[in-house]
């Protein structure tokens, strides 16, 4: 990327040769957002968009090379506030327009540097997986970097050797079908066949029955844009397996996560997929110099203040961005915001409400199906010691679907099916709601990966709107939804790509009711660590430069983020830097067992920890496949869970193993299940220690029974020693009379008469605890 200046002659950019590390994303600004945002009251100008007038960086205004204004907030239904810095032109005088042509002259040179360059990795690349794919195309949306990406793609390649596909979501601006009708004509008189791609659905009805998206649920994306766009290249190529070329307008300048995308890459769009990035290194200041030099359209959308040309109402635009398309677009944008009240508004007692929680964008922050007005047909339930799942008013026939899991090998419940060579049973019985499906209660264990499909097949059964994402996922063409109804060929290779969408369907994810009883915040989750989880080493250097770890430690720095993490959990760390515990802890040394103990009993309160400590039950082993069946169905992501078994493997390895988290099994130094053992020889302050924890977190309760920390099925805040540590009855009566008896300022205990009784010192912390030791 090169970097720039502002040319105060042109009113434009400059380029120069230098290398740019980070760019601000400069914008041409035109007289139609100075309007919408009031300048025209403060401010003289023409109306006439020939020209832009100034430049803009995210919410700042440069005319000239100097800072004018800023706008600062905004959201759906109020207007961005003006912040005046100096006036562009004294005394009033009228705006100059930034002179464009002037501009084009004076970075002529190096954009078609850059050009040329780009055009070559292009060829390079057409040449190199020519025999590799069926059809190259240009990803076309019909914003600047779309544009500027086909005119790259078409200097380069013959016009009869790519396409040119839009996919239409239905959600777009009405300025970018106007641009796409234009250049959906240059195509036609270039000799290159444009393609549109649109699903048979409506956004408003895929809204009504998956929910609004959000930022953490974007089913729209799969249902409206990439299973559209697959199913149109395989009826132009006319092979289900087809493999294709996209040349997309993604910059790593964009975003923090488009910086990590690779210039080619197999896979990342869709599965068997290439996908080729031409302007990834590109910035805005080159993109949009290239566009005023070859005159290429610029998307109206961008006049109006738009920073992207994307969807009408988008989890992921800014609050600003949603006052710019409802100002701008208000009858499209209000059909869709209208879908978003209707899904939320039992949830307020008044219309004021409800509008300011839209406005504000609360909507976009849903996870699950909890607050929104859409009955999920399907539950999970134990009906006499079997898993069963209860499917009401199913949308498509279960029959059709299983057939992408195994070969049924008979007609009647008990059903029992070739899977993967082992034939496997289950029931479906009939009601007059639907179907009620059960199985054996050691079939997860055995068989983790079928009783997720089986799952999926009745998620399926249950939620299918025919959306066609499970059909653009099958390479081998078995699935086909026509005329309202499913079809799986009797020749599908069970290879359960139609179930790659987590939880199995796309409307049932989006749905899905959050699961109870687990340690989560807003600002943790089932994956903290990551892949990071820590090691002996880094608990050596931290104890070895307390207060000066930050700036002596020789991680690197995503082991760095997450071992903070992990540090604060176990209360190493807090606000002042090295921890009271951590002094504890330091005087007790890493070789002392009491040491990883107290560490656990804060790490139970965690997510991560909190989970395995509540899911895997003491001497029993789990395969590492039940084991992530598991964290799946406790709402983990798909794409986490072999983390999280990462991260459970190195906090095992260290004493934490030994206390209470067990160990694990391996086979070729691989490890294939997880089992927790008690820990042998506990420390009986720590067990105090673990006490005051229960009862700080259980609303300073202070007063409880042995049979409750027996009792590991009901729902506390509290997480007990017994269950933590493994301990039995016997062996923590023992324990605790021994507390009462050294230290009655902290407990006292009764067992007699069948009666047992636990009282703990409510003017004692647990951090007086740890003074003792």
């Amino acid at each position: 990327m090169y970097s720039y200046t502002w040319d105060i002659e042109t009113g434009g950019l400059l380029l120069n040769s230098s290398p740019l590390a980070f760019s601000k994303e400069p914008r041409p600004v035109y007289y139609e957002e100075l309007d919408i945002l009031g300048f025209d009251q403060i401010w003289n100008y023409e109306k006439n968009d020939a020209y832009p007038y100034m430049w803009a960086e995210s919410n700042n205004y440069f005319y000239r090379g100097r800072l004018v204004a800023k706008t600062k907030g905004g959201s759906l239904y109020t207007a961005p506030e003006i912040i005046l810095v100096e006036d562009p032109e004294p005394d009033g005088q009228p705006l100059r327009f930034v002179d464009i042509p002037a501009m084009v002259e004076k970075n002529r040179y190096l954009i078609e540097t850059l050009a040329q360059d780009t055009i070559k990795k292009i060829y390079n690349t057409y040449v190199d997986y020519k025999s590799k794919v069926d059809v190259f195309y240009v990803a076309f949306s019909g914003g600047k970097d779309s544009i500027v990406t086909l005119d790259l793609v078409q200097r380069t390649l013959p016009h009869n050797e790519f396409k040119v596909l839009f996919g239409d979501t239905g959600m777009e601006f009405p300025d970018t079908y106007d641009v796409v009708k234009d250049i959906e004509s240059t195509c036609r008189n270039c000799d290159i066949d444009f393609i549109r791609a649109k699903s048979v659905y409506q956004p408003e009805y895929t809204w009504s029955k998956f929910g609004p998206p959000a930022t953490v649920t974007r089913w729209c994306c799969s249902v409206h844009k990439t299973a559209p766009q697959i199913l149109a290249l395989r009826t132009f190529t006319g092979k289900p397996n087809f493999t294709g070329m996209a040349f997309i307008g993604i910059r790593a300048s964009e975003s923090l996560s488009r910086s990590e995308y690779d210039y080619i890459s197999l896979g990342e769009k869709h599965k068997g997929q290439y996908s080729c990035n031409p302007i990834l290194e590109w910035n805005s200041a080159e993109l949009y110099t290239y566009i005023f030099t070859e005159k290429l359209p610029i998307n109206n959308s961008y006049k109006k203040g738009h920073r992207r040309a994307g969807c009408l109402v988008c989890p992921r635009a800014a609050e600003r961005n949603d006052w710019m398309s409802q100002a701008w677009y208000p009858k499209e944008v209000d059909s869709l915001v209208s879908v978003i009240k209707n899904m939320y508004s039992k949830g307020f007692q008044t219309e004021k409400l409800l509008d300011e929680f839209i406005s504000n964008g609360g909507w976009k922050a849903r996870k699950n199906g909890r607050d929104i007005a859409i009955n999920l047909d399907y539950l999970e339930t134990i009906l006499f010691g079997r898993p069963t799942i209860k499917v009401s008013h199913p949308h498509t026939e279960w029959k059709e679907w299983i057939k992408t899991v195994g070969v049924v090998l008979n007609d009647f419940s008990p059903y029992t099916i070739l899977f993967q060579n082992e034939q496997l049973t289950f029931e479906v019985k009939e009601t007059k709601d639907g179907l009620e499906v059960s199985y054996d209660a050691e079939l997860p264990k055995t068989h983790p990966l079928f009783v997720k499909l089986l799952k999926n097949v009745f998620r399926k059964t249950a939620c299918c709107i025919l959306c066609r994402e499970c059909e653009a996922d099958c390479h081998n063409g078995c699935i086909s939804m026509k005329k309202g109804k499913v079809s799986i060929s009797d020749k599908c290779v069970h290879c359960f790509q139609c179930h790659k969408v987590e939880k199995g369907c796309l409307v049932y994810k989006s749905l899905e009711m959050p699961k109870g009883g687990l340690k989560m915040s807003t600002t943790q989750s089932l994956n903290c660590y990551s892949h990071h989880a820590p090691k002996m080493e880094w608990f050596e250097q931290f104890f070895s430069y307390k207060n000066e770890f930050d700036q002596r430690h020789s991680l690197g720095s995503q082991m760095y983020s997450f071992f903070k993490r992990f540090l604060r959990d176990a209360d190493l760390l807090n606000e002042n830097g090295f921890s009271d515990t951590a002094g504890v802890i330091d005087k007790l040394g890493l070789d002392n067992l009491s040491s990883w103990s107290v560490m656990l009993v804060n790490l139970a309160y965690t997510p991560q920890i909190n989970w395995l400590i509540k899911r895997v039950p003491m001497n029993e082993s789990y395969s590492k496949d039940y084991t992530l069946s598991l964290l799946v169905s406790d709402g983990a992501k798909e794409s986490w869970v072999n983390d999280i078994w990462s991260s459970f493997i190195r906090i095992v390895e260290l004493p934490f193993g030994v206390v209470g988290l067990g160990c694990m099994t391996k086979e070729k130094s691989k490890a294939v299940a997880i089992t927790r053992t008690p820990w042998q020889n506990p420390d009986p302050l720590v067990i105090l220690y673990s006490l005051y924890k229960f009862a700080e977190a259980c609303g300073d309760y202070y007063q409880f029974t042995l049979n409750r920390l027996l009792a590991h099925d009901i729902d506390s805040d509290g997480v007990s020693p017994t269950e933590i540590f493994g301990l039995e009855r016997g062996q923590m009566e023992k324990l605790l009379n021994g507390l009462s008896v050294n230290y009655p300022d902290f407990i006292t205990t009764s067992f007699t008469l069948d009666l047992d009784n636990i009282t703990l010192n409510a003017d004692k912390t647990s951090q007086d605890v740890l003074s003792l030791m």
